[in-house]
């Protein structure tokens, strides 16, 4: 019995992709990345200039999400619904606690960290 191993014919054979095939799927790849990349940059850039940058202290990114911190978290809540972020979850167990606010822009997800939200209970 034999069984199908990939060669460097340059054709696919049993459901085997050729170096080729592999290479340009790598390629194609790389370059989505590349691409997600950028639009996370650019949708940074475009939150900060909208909140202006003397607000921002630090801007973390992936190809998935953006996450800001103010200068002063005091202010998160406001940059927040400034971006379109309107979901808060609160984070009490840290010291100091605070409040991530989350949303989405151009289909990233947008986190932005604040003071910690003193919530009314009833």
């Amino acid at each position: 019995m034999t069984t199908s191993r990939p060669t460097d014919i340059g054709h696919v054979r049993a459901g085997v992709a050729t170096k080729e095939a592999t290479a340009r799927h790598e390629q194609y790849r790389n370059e989505e990345d590349a691409d997600r990349l950028a639009l996370a940059m650019r949708v940074a850039a475009e939150a900060v200039r909208t909140v202006g940058s003397h607000n921002i202290e630090i801007v973390t990114f992936t190809r998935g999400r953006i996450c800001l911190q103010p200068t002063d978290l005091r202010d998160g809540e406001r940059i927040a619904r400034a971006l379109g972020c309107d979901m808060p979850l609160d984070h009490r167990m840290f010291t100091p606690g605070h409040t991530l606010w989350t949303g989405v822009v151009d289909g990233l997800e947008v986190q932005v960290r604040s003071a910690l939200r003193q919530v009314v209970t009833r």
